[in-house]
């Protein structure tokens, strides 16, 4: 359980870095770009495709981020069905079934990589193959399904889900 905490330590604080100096970098490159258009008069090429780029790859880490922390949007309307008693196991149930389908998913996005690949698809902006950019998204899922596999099996490490 001391690896199983570390692996989900790790996950969480690199992917929040990375999301948090994307973050950063929109933030820099849109006030940049407003301020060229302001007092140059002209935009920065390609900066808001670049900005969307970057807020696609945030967005993307978010999975992983939302449910290290409980975080994840659920319908909630069949709470209370299922006795409490049954809450630690259809909550291990749960996380088991949650790590099924991000794995699933894993390789429907790791095909959307392939096929970018084999079109050479670029990214006009920066005439950079699109596939670096779309590593994010089987990153992502496989690493969210690596989270609930974890929850599955050391239940104890699974966040309380937090209601908003």
């Amino acid at each position: 359980m001391k690896t199983a905490r570390s692996i989900l330590k790790i996950l969480f604080y690199a992917e929040a870095t990375v999301a948090t100096l994307l973050y950063v970098m929109i933030a820099t490159l849109l006030a940049g770009d407003v301020f060229m258009r302001e007092v140059g008069g002209s935009s920065l090429m390609g900066v808001q495709r670049i900005s969307v780029y970057a807020m696609i790859q945030t967005g993307f880490l978010g999975l992983g981020l939302a449910a290290a922390k409980g975080q994840h949007l659920r319908p909630r309307f069949a709470d209370g069905l299922i006795p409490d008693r049954f809450e630690p196991v259809v909550k291990r149930i749960g996380a088991f079934l949650m790590a099924i389908i991000f794995g699933y998913f894993v390789v429907f996005g790791m095909e959307f990589v392939q096929e970018s690949i084999q079109f050479g698809d670029t990214a006009r902006p920066f005439k950079t193959p699109l596939w670096i950019l779309q590593l994010v998204v089987p990153y992502a899922l496989a690493s969210t399904a690596l989270r609930y596999l974890i929850f599955a099996i050391f239940p104890d490490l699974n966040p309380e889900e937090r209601l908003s």
